[in-house]
């Protein structure tokens, strides 16, 4: 049996190194909640998000923070998801999202709280600002998000169909245009050129005429490029006014970088954010942002004092910490079959003298491998590595546990299993040198060319470079984290 056969995982599929928060298909939506792993740390956060909604709250903004890696786009998604509660490939999204609740501290505590979302119904708008053409303005660029989310073109034809639905007093654009024109939206949709024959086909039979029409559709170009938040939120209170039990949730990611590239303002928050608290809580704004409010507004030339709408419309703030990936790591790419667990176990008890002399090192903090649990949870690895890996990929284990610890560790953990061990027969484990490789695989140029010519001289001199080699990057990658400021002294 090899490594790979007593893993839960499937190796041959990668992990996402970048959760895509406007990527919502039927697949991808159950594929993230499968992978997603709840801890006891962020239940506390989903807790915090949970009470807020449910309080029937006035300032309905809420700034998610967290620094990369964190996991605060992957969190935000799965709110999302709880709130939408999509019907994904059968099963209700927050059904398949209570079962990863299992498990945790006060589990029936938390499925209780989520339980409570199933008397609201929520339309939630998911979308990545930094990516998005917000050159008329970030009303219009919330808007024809909207108009997305509803399925329709995020185009003057859209918000004409819109207005024209509104009016007939419907909010489903399949059930107008079919009971209108007699025609499949869902056929015309994907076409340019037959949705905005079908837009005026309405409009016609509504009783304008060509020249009206005509006019209608220049007159609402004209208003996208004039498109205030005001507009933003008459249009949002003529639908939720139609879907009266419907709260509207816009979901923008990467909002910090949005406004370091001036792509939006804090004064375009600030407008948005006082435009929208006159719908009485029907609509909701959820930032997600590596900066803490706090610090983005620091970071400008703008007194705090004078975006007091701001720091009131999101009043609510949830910072992710990156303070569990041991946790997520076991879960999620080292959890054991039935069988591997149960082969491991019986391994232990027959070797466990072997196991710890074997996973013995000195060092501060570092211990062997003395329990069976720590050997079944953290194998191929010893636990001890985990505290080295850390090192290897950050400078010191406290820099990695509050600031970019999970991604890092969990993609190189993936890749440590998946490129070089799986292939590997059962019990053995994961060497120092393995580590090093895909810890580092981008070294300081110098070190690199220091490493060329330390092989070079083992091949001249006819020693075992195959065995010996695999030293080089251990004793470099351990040296370099000793004198981090000066790597380019080592030399072997």
């Amino acid at each position: 049996m090899k490594i790979k056969d007593l893993l839960s995982i499937d190796l041959n599929v990668d992990i996402k190194n970048v959760i895509n928060i406007e990527d919502i298909s039927e697949n991808e939506i159950q594929k993230e909640i499968e992978d997603y792993i709840v801890t006891d740390g962020l239940a506390n956060d989903f807790e915090q998000f949970l009470d807020k909604f449910t309080s029937n709250a006035v300032e309905t903004g809420v700034w998610i923070s967290g620094f990369y890696g964190s996991g605060k786009s992957y969190f935000a998604k799965m709110i999302g998801y709880l709130l939408a509660n999509q019907n994904i490939n059968g099963t209700p999204s927050r059904e398949r999202l209570l079962n990863r609740f299992t498990g945790i501290e006060d589990e029936m505590f938390f499925k209780n709280k989520i339980a409570k979302l199933d008397r609201y119904n929520n339309l939630v708008v998911f979308l990545d600002i930094a990516k998005q053409d917000t050159s008329k303005g970030f009303s219009y660029t919330l808007f024809k998000n909207f108009l997305k989310s509803i399925n329709l073109p995020q185009d003057e034809y859209g918000y004409m169909l819109f207005n024209s639905m509104n009016a007939a007093g419907k909010t489903d654009i399949f059930t107008y245009v079919k009971e209108v024109v007699g025609k499949d939206w869902t056929e015309l949709k994907g076409n340019m050129f037959t949705y905005f024959t079908a837009c005026k086909d309405i409009h016609i039979q509504s009783g304008l005429s060509e020249k009206e029409y005509d006019q209608l559709l220049a007159s609402t170009r004209s208003a996208i490029t004039e498109f205030s938040p005001s507009d933003l939120a008459r249009e949002l209170k003529s639908y939720v006014q139609l879907k009266s039990d419907t709260s509207i949730i816009f979901m923008f990611d990467e909002t910090s970088e949005a406004i370091n590239q001036r792509k939006i303002t804090l004064l375009d928050l600030e407008g948005v954010s006082e435009a929208l608290n006159t719908l009485g809580g029907k609509v909701w704004t959820i930032a997600i942002a590596q900066e803490k409010l706090d610090d983005v507004i620091s970071n400008t030339n703008i007194s705090k004092a004078s975006l007091v709408k701001v720091t009131d419309r999101f009043v609510e703030k949830i910072h992710l910490e990156a303070t569990e990936v041991d946790t997520i790591i076991k879960s999620r790419i080292l959890k054991k079959t039935e069988e591997g667990f149960s082969l491991l176990n019986e391994y232990y008890q027959c070797n466990s003298g072997k196991i710890g002399d074997h996973s013995n090192m000195n060092g501060y903090g570092i211990s062997n491998t003395s329990t069976i649990e720590s050997y079944t949870s953290y194998y191929p690895f010893y636990e001890n590595q985990f505290s080295l890996l850390q090192n290897f990929l950050f400078g010191t284990k406290g820099y990695a546990s509050t600031k970019v610890a999970a991604r890092g560790m969990i993609i190189t953990t993936f890749d440590i299993v998946r490129k070089l061990v799986k292939e590997e027969d059962l019990y053995n484990t994961v060497s120092g040198w393995q580590i090093a490789r895909e810890a580092n695989n981008q070294p300081d140029i110098r070190l690199s060319s220091r490493y060329n010519a330390a092989e070079k001289v083992l091949e001249n001199n006819a020693i075992n470079v195959d065995i010996t080699v695999r030293l080089v990057p251990v004793i470099s990658e351990y040296l370099c984290h000793l004198f981090r400021s000066n790597c380019a002294t080592i030399a072997f």
